[in-house]
């Protein structure tokens, strides 16, 4: 029987992946990745296709270092719920903190790897920098 290919991920999935992975505890692999993202999604997607995004691969890799490097030694749980989700959301903003800093130094380099290759070519930053035009909103698609 042939199975059923699970649909194209959308922008709102990788989204939600990477947010499933910027609020990962405990021990991470790509299987309990993929388990976690099936119950959310009810559609399993294999490694090798959340890992063809460039921002899940990096965001996991990050999130697996941190994990391994960072854990506290068992401190016990705060009694106060409103505590407890406060050192939940301290540490979900951190380690989304962390995640886009990776992506925004990948993005710095890439933007200096472009502004040296189209100088190579002839084009000057100024002409990069020059602003868009402005669409022609007025001018009706009917009338030439």
């Amino acid at each position: 029987m042939k199975k059923n290919r699970a649909p194209d991920l959308t922008p709102q999935q990788i989204e939600a992946a990477l947010d499933t992975l910027d609020t990962w505890r405990g021990k991470l692999t790509w299987e309990l990745l993929l388990d976690k993202l099936e119950e959310q999604w009810g559609s399993r997607y294999s490694r090798f296709t959340l890992s063809s995004y460039e921002q899940v691969a990096l965001a996991f890799s990050n999130r697996k270092n941190s994990l391994s490097g960072t854990l506290p030694k068992s401190r016990g749980v705060p009694a106060d719920a409103r505590l407890r989700a406060a050192l939940e959301q301290t540490e979900r903003l951190k380690a989304k903190a962390g995640r886009l800093e990776v992506e925004n130094a990948r993005l710095l380099e890439q933007f200096v790897t472009w502004a040296h290759n189209a100088e190579r070519k002839g084009v000057t930053m100024d002409m990069l920098n020059a602003p868009l035009p402005k669409p022609d909103r007025d001018r009706s698609k009917g009338v030439a």
